[in-house]
């Protein structure tokens, strides 16, 4: 299926970051034309990570850690959704498919959250610091 899409759409530059899945999982087909690269991978100011860590040299943008936000409301209700966590020197992307799972996270004063709901990302304010987004 994926072969017949790629086929479809070569004219489309993918680049894949090497994460910790591939170890096992081995580099895609030479046949799907996907340029494979270790992290951290330099486009302009951004390193394109598999893993959130600091890098000294410009800003990270990462997966890995499928983060999540726990939302809850005055009668206790709760709802988790996956989302975007942007800090001053690392942001991390959402998981999606049903075989990921997610994290919750603590993001610190200052980090910027964006929940997804359904189609919708939102903003969500980040109250109070409990957490950190590096490590």
């Amino acid at each position: 299926m994926f072969k017949t899409w790629r086929q479809r759409r070569a004219d489309i530059a993918l680049t894949l970051v090497r994460g910790n899945h591939d170890a096992r999982a081995g580099d895609p087909p030479d046949a799907w034309d996907i340029e494979v690269v270790t992290e951290p991978f330099g486009v302009g100011a951004l390193r394109l990570c598999h893993h959130p860590d600091r890098v000294t040299d410009g800003y990270v943008i990462a997966g890995h850690l499928h983060p999540a936000i726990m939302l809850r409301g005055r009668a206790n209700e709760r709802v988790r959704l996956a989302c975007y966590w942007f800090g001053d020197r690392v942001g991390v992307l959402p998981a999606f498919g049903s075989f990921t799972g997610s994290a919750i996270i603590g993001p610190a004063r200052g980090d910027r959250v964006f929940g997804i709901a359904g189609e919708v990302v939102v903003p969500i304010p980040v109250v109070q610091g409990s957490g950190s987004l590096a490590r």
